[in-house]
C-alpha cells in the first residue's frame, strides 16, 4: 500500500490545484503524506514557470494525511488520517483561507487505515478503508465540518494471492452522472456496486452487486471516460489496465 505513495502524492496534485478568486489557476497545491519520518501533516507546494516546486511550508499538522480532497466550491479542504486506533481511522476538514488551512472537525471513517476519499457535489462524503476493508459516508458542509459517520458498508470476500487474504478498500468513487458509487476492493479483488438511500442516509447494494478482475489483478483506483460510459480500472498486482 505504502510503496505506491508516489502515485497518491501526483493524484493529490492534480485534484487538489487552487482555483483563485479572479479564476486564474494558482500555481499552489496541497501534498499530503505520511508523517511517521520527518513529516507533520499537509503542505502546500509551488511550480514556478520553469516547472521547479518549491515547498511552502506546513499548513496543518496532522497524522498520516495519506489522501485529500476539496469540497466541489473549493472552500473546505478533506483529509484522511491513515491510522488504526481501536479498529477505526479518521476524516479531517479544514476550511480554506486564502494560504492558510483552519481545522473546523473530526469524524471517524469507520474501518482502520482510510486511504482514499471524495466529496460530491451534494457534498456527500466517502471514504475508502483499506485495512478496514470496507466504505464509510458522511456529510459535510462550510461551517460545520463533517458530520459524525453515518454509514458503513462492509466488503467480504478475498482474492487469490497473499496481498487479498481480506476485503482491503483502496478507492470509492460517485458516477459522475448517475447516483452509484464504484468501489475498488483490491483485496476481494472486485468492485463493489451501491448507492446513498437519501431517505435512510445510508449506503445500500444496487442489484448487480460486485464485478470480479481477474485473478490476482488487484483492483486500487479507476477512472471515467469523457462520455461516461467507460470505466478503466487500474490494477496494482499485475500491473494492467
Amino acid at each position: 500500500m505504502k510503496k505506491i505513495i508516489v502515485l497518491s502524492i501526483f493524484m493529490t496534485l492534480f485534484s487538489c490545484i487552487h482555483i483563485k478568486i479572479n479564476e486564474k489557476v494558482s500555481n499552489d497545491f496541497y501534498v499530503g503524506t505520511y508523517t511517521n519520518g520527518e513529516s507533520k501533516g499537509i503542505y502546500t507546494y509551488q511550480i514556478d514557470e520553469n516547472g521547479l516546486l518549491s515547498n511552502k511550508g506546513l499548513k496543518a499538522e496532522i497524522v498520516n494525511p495519506s489522501f485529500l480532497a476539496k469540497t466541489p466550491d473549493n472552500k473546505t479542504l478533506v483529509a484522511v488520517s491513515e491510522v488504526d486506533e481501536n479498529g477505526s481511522g479518521f476524516v479531517q476538514s479544514f476550511k480554506i483561507l486564502k494560504d492558510t488551512l483552519v481545522f473546523v472537525s473530526k469524524s471517524k471513517s469507520g474501518g482502520a487505515h482510510p486511504c482514499f476519499i471524495t466529496v460530491n457535489n451534494k457534498n456527500q462524503v466517502l471514504v475508502a478503508n483499506y485495512t478496514g476493508g470496507n466504505v464509510g459516508y458522511l456529510q459535510i458542509d462550510n461551517q460545520n465540518g463533517l458530520t459524525n459517520l453515518l454509514s458503513v458498508q462492509q466488503h467480504l470476500g478475498k482474492g487469490t494471492t497473499s496481498r487479498q487474504e481480506a476485503p482491503h478498500a483502496h478507492s470509492t468513487w460517485f458516477h459522475p452522472n448517475k447516483n452509484d458509487i464504484i468501489s475498488v476492493d483490491l483485496g476481494t479483488n472486485e468492485l463493489w456496486f451501491s448507492k446513498i438511500d437519501d431517505s435512510k442516509n445510508e449506503l445500500v447494494y444496487l442489484n448487480q452487486k460486485t464485478l470480479k478482475m481477474t485473478d490476482g489483478a488487484g483492483p486500487r483506483h479507476l477512472t471515467f471516460h469523457p462520455n461516461n460510459q467507460w470505466i478503466y480500472v487500474l490494477n496494482e498486482l499485475n500491473n494492467t489496465i
